[in-house]
């Protein structure tokens, strides 16, 4: 007997962050073959990294892992805005990228910090 389970909920943290991330990739293309290997790997990196770790964090079950891996991403968010405002300084990024990106990165910082609050204060209550 087969159960047809709903599907998981998606977290919107996550849901933002895969869209800042497709914004990202198709700007990536575009830049010039040594940027696009320096600061835009970088870049992608970071957004990968980003994404991993809010992934794993909607789904861990420890709220110590999960505290962890938050935090890890919230951290991981800040150095891509630092990165992205190198690159924008550089002029490798233009302005109207810079500032979607940036938005973006701002709204799902305020959710990392806003979960991150949320699981602190579950902890501290047990």
């Amino acid at each position: 007997m087969a159960f047809n389970l709903p599907p998981p909920q998606i977290p919107i943290v996550l849901v933002k962050t895969k869209e800042a991330y497709k914004i990202w990739h198709e700007y990536l293309i575009n830049l010039n073959r040594v940027d696009r290997y320096t600061i835009g790997a970088k870049i992608d990196d970071l957004f990968c990294s980003s994404l991993e770790l809010i992934f794993r964090g909607s789904f861990a079950y420890d709220k110590f892992e999960k505290l962890s891996l938050v935090s890890q991403a919230i951290a991981k968010c800040d150095l891509l805005r630092f990165f992205l405002q190198i690159g924008w300084e550089q002029k490798k990024i233009d302005n109207t990228q810079y500032g979607k990106l940036i938005l973006l990165l701002d709204e799902i910082g305020r959710m990392l910090g806003g979960w991150k609050k949320s699981i602190e204060e579950k902890t501290s209550a047990k």
